[in-house]
C-alpha cells in the first residue's frame, strides 16, 4: 500500500512539474535587449520598460514610430531591469508588461509602491485576459495581447503620453 501511495503521489509531482514546464515555456515573456531612439542630451526623455513578445515588441516600435518625427529620447529596457531606473531623469515612463498569475509582476508593484508622488510620469499597459483590471491609485490601460489591436493601444498610450510630454516636445527636428 505504501508503495502504491509512494507512486500515485510522485506520478502527481511529475504532472504537476511537467504543466509547470509547459506553461512557463508557452506563456513567458521574452527578455528586451535595450536600445535608444535619438540623442539622450534632448529635453524630453521616455523610458519604455516592456517585457517582450510579437504585441508588446509591435507596441513599442508604434509608439517610437509615432514620435519619429519630435525630438524627444527614447530609451527601451526590459521590465524586469525596473529597479534601476532613476525616476527623476525621466519626463515619462511607459511601462509594457503582462499580468503573471492574477496579478502584475512584483517588480513593477514595487516601482509604482516606492514611487507614489510621480504616478503621473506613468503609462502602465498591462495585457490580461480582462479588461477590467486596475491597480489601485494607477490608470491603467488593459486588454488582451491581440496583434490586429496594436494600433488601438498604441493610439490609446500616444495620447496619454502626448499629455504628459507635448508642453516640452513644441519644436521638432
Amino acid at each position: 500500500m505504501k508503495r502504491i501511495l509512494k507512486i500515485i503521489i510522485f506520478s502527481v509531482l511529475i504532472l504537476f512539474a511537467g504543466f509547470w514546464v509547459w506553461y512557463e515555456y508557452t506563456y513567458s515573456m521574452d527578455t528586451v535587449i535595450p536600445f535608444e531612439v535619438n540623442d539622450a542630451n534632448l529635453e524630453t526623455k521616455v523610458l519604455i520598460a516592456s517585457q517582450g513578445s510579437r504585441f508588446k515588441d509591435s507596441l513599442v516600435q508604434g509608439i517610437i514610430r509615432h514620435y519619429q518625427n519630435d525630438a524627444v529620447y527614447f530609451k527601451v529596457i526590459d521590465a524586469y531591469t525596473m529597479f534601476t531606473v532613476d525616476i527623476d531623469k525621466w519626463d515619462a515612463l511607459v511601462i509594457i508588461n503582462s499580468w503573471e498569475y492574477g496579478s502584475p509582476p512584483r517588480n513593477v508593484k514595487k516601482f509604482i509602491k516606492n514611487h507614489p508622488s510621480q504616478l503621473d510620469k506613468l503609462i502602465i499597459l498591462s495585457t490580461v485576459g480582462s479588461s477590467n483590471i486596475a491597480l489601485e491609485d494607477v490608470d491603467v490601460i488593459s486588454g488582451e495581447s491581440i496583434i490586429e489591436k496594436t494600433p488601438k493601444y498604441t493610439s490609446i498610450v500616444v495620447e496619454r503620453l502626448d499629455k504628459i510630454i507635448k508642453p516640452k516636445t513644441l519644436h521638432k527636428f
